[in-house]
Order: C-alpha cells, then sequence, then structure tokens
C-alpha cells in the first residue's frame, strides 16, 4: 500500500543532509540572504507531541528568532481545531494530519502540506482490556471494542483480520470519546480500545496489553515490526500553509520551516533537552510524553511515505463519506518551500 522509501530528515537523512550542505550555519545564511516577506505572524498549533513537538521547541529555544521571525504560536487542542480554523480562512499557516489535509482538499479549500513533521502511524493502535487474554488473533470475533467515530485506528482491525484469517465485521464497535473508552475498556464493559497516545498508554498503565499499533503488532507478546510498504496503517502529521502564502510569501514560509528543521535536530539529537521543553510547553506527564516522542518517527520533507498517508486518508475518507472525491497529491502538496531549504527535503517528485 504504501511506496515508503522516502524518511524526511529522520536520523538517516539528517546526515545526509549535512554532507550535502545543510549544516545549521548555512540555513542561518539563507534566511539572511532571501528577505522575508512577513516577521510576524501566527501559526497554528496542536498542543500534542504527534503534531506539535518542532513548535514547541521552536519556539522555546528562541528558533524563530533566529531566522528573523516573530512567530505566535496559538495552541489548540486537537487536528480538528485546524480544520474548522484553516477552513474559515482565519489563518495562514497551521499544523495537522494527513487526514486534516484529505478534508481541506476534498472541500476544495486553496490549503497545501509544505512539509511532514512526523510519522505518527505508531501512535495509533489497539489496546486490550485488563485481563483480556487471546490465544490467537480470531478470538476478536464476538468482542466488544471501543473507538471514536470519525478515525482510521478501525483500519486496523480490517488490516489484522487479513493477515490472521478472521471476520472483522464480527467485532461490535462501541462509539465512545477516548477518555470514556479508556475508563469503559479499564472496568472489562468493552474488551479493549482502539484508539491514539496518550490513551493507549494510560489503558496500558491500568493492566492493559498493547496488541497492535499502526507500524507494530504485537500479538505473540512480543514487537513485530511491519514492512514499512505494509503496515496496518498509514499517517503522517504535517505542516500546511495557504496557496496565497506560498505564492507571495514563500522566503516567510522558507524561515520558518529552517526553524524547524533545527527544531527537530534537538529533537533527533536531544532527546533528553526535548522532552523538557515539550513537557513544559505541551502541558503533558512525563511518561505519557515519553512514550508519545518514541512512537513518533520525526521527519521533516515532502517524502513518498507522506504521500502514502495522504492515499490510505483518502481513501479512507471517500469510504465514509467524509469527501465527495479524492484529490491527487499534486493538487494536495507544495514543494516549493522545501526546496527553498534543501533539495534534500524533497524525495517525491509531482507527475507531469
Amino acid at each position: 500500500m504504501q511506496d515508503n522509501t522516502g524518511r524526511g530528515i529522520g536520523r538517516r537523512a539528517v546526515t545526509t543532509a549535512l554532507a550535502a550542505g545543510l549544516a545549521l550555519p548555512a540555513l542561518r545564511r539563507g534566511a539572511a540572504a532571501a528577505q522575508v516577506e512577513t516577521p510576524s505572524f501566527e501559526v497554528i498549533g496542536v498542543r500534542d507531541p504527534q503534531l506539535g513537538a518542532q513548535l514547541a521547541v521552536a519556539e522555546a529555544l528562541s528558533l524563530f528568532k533566529e531566522q528573523g521571525l516573530d512567530v505566535t504560536v496559538r495552541w489548540t487542542q486537537s487536528a480538528a481545531d485546524t480544520l474548522t480554523i484553516m477552513g474559515g480562512g482565519a489563518a495562514n499557516v497551521a499544523v495537522g494530519s494527513s487526514f486534516t489535509q484529505v478534508v481541506l482538499s476534498g472541500q476544495k479549500l486553496p490549503v497545501r502540506t509544505i512539509s511532514s513533521l512526523a510519522n505518527i502511524a505508531g501512535t495509533q493502535g489497539f489496546v486490550l482490556s485488563p485481563g483480556v487474554k487471546l490465544s490467537h488473533p480470531r478470538e476478536l470475533e464476538g468482542k466488544r471494542l471501543a473507538f471514536t467515530q470519525g478515525n482510521s485506528q478501525v483500519l486496523l482491525l480490517a488490516k489484522l483480520g487479513e493477515i490472521y484469517g478472521f471476520d472483522p465485521t464480527r467485532i461490535q464497535l462501541v462509539n465512545m470519546n477516548q477518555s470514556e473508552g479508556v475508563v469503559a475498556a479499564s472496568r472489562g464493559d468493552v474488551q479493549g480500545l482502539l484508539g491514539w497516545e496518550p490513551n493507549l498508554y494510560r489503558l496500558v498503565s491500568m493492566g492493559g496489553t498493547l496488541y497492535a499499533t499502526g507500524s507494530t503488532v504485537y500479538v505473540s507478546g512480543k514487537p513485530e515490526p511491519r514492512p514499512d510498504g505494509d503496515l496496518l496503517l498509514f499517517n503522517h502529521s504535517l505542516l500546511v500553509a495557504t496557496q496565497d502564502w506560498i505564492d507571495t510569501k514563500p522566503n516567510t514560509l522558507a524561515a520558518l520551516l529552517r526553524a524547524l528543521v533545527k527544531a527537530n535536530e534537538v529533537l533527533l539529537k536531544d532527546r533528553a533537552k526535548a522532552l523538557t521543553v515539550l513537557q513544559r510547553v505541551l502541558r503533558i506527564d512525563p511518561e505519557a510524553l515519553k512514550v508519545m516522542t518514541t512512537a513518533n518517527k520525526y521527519e521533516l520533507g515532502i517524502t513518498p511515505a507522506l504521500i502514502a498517508s495522504h492515499r490510505f486518508q483518502s481513501n479512507w475518507a471517500k469510504s465514509i463519506n467524509r469527501i465527495q472525491e479524492i484529490a491527487p497529491p499534486e493538487a494536495c502538496f507544495s514543494t516549493r518551500i522545501a526546496q527553498m531549504v534543501s533539495p534534500a527535503l524533497v524525495t517525491w517528485k509531482p507527475a507531469t
């Protein structure tokens, strides 16, 4: 399902990019060489390490100021807020998920992704309730699982059914918000929870058993990572901007992305420092924060992996009638800004 040959600026790509000339002094020189069109502006952030990690680090360590920017981060609670704010035309730059871009494009709004932030498949998953033991995944048939309607974690069951030979339609899904789902699962009212971090971690800390994430299966009791091209679920967090800003304020967006490149390096090379910052800014319990940041793969750029997440989420959104038609990647992603920062950030090419 996924042509996942590109990994943005993860650990391996950082080494490659530095060798190609993406040294931090060069980033600063690049920022100084191009006049920023609008130094002061607002970015819509999400108080979640899956979506807001680089923003939080850049804000706390004054990395925006190093690029000549005066950025105000308006922190919100979820990517749903991004949909509302960007959909209403109340902001020009924001973070979101692959689903955010799918819906905005489905509404034919002029908003495009200019970079990934993290591969978040490992933060989406499925936890069995305390005391529930399965000798084989087919024993999921007949079980009751909590889930939150409108979220793609339900697709984990379809993939698990395909792999292990059971019928996911024989599983009863009980719609409730994530907090209710954690409580219901901990009490045994349901036999498991489909959801995302930190809710998975909360249930595990109550005695639940992690059974699968988008990137790893734990059916045997041991982690079994899925091949990059055959994950259970694909999803990314990303940075979006209006087409108007991409066209008229490219230097501003490039300076913003340079700051996030530096923040990403802190996340990869000095995790202790990053965790201290994230705990203060994002206000998340330190143990849950550690689990979440470990599950994320922080990576910047426009990559085949990012495009694969877009296609996966697009197909799901259309199947639930959230969008009427699927927009092609070329209508949803702009490589211009990442190319300005470094060609090494762009490993996907639009179809001509």
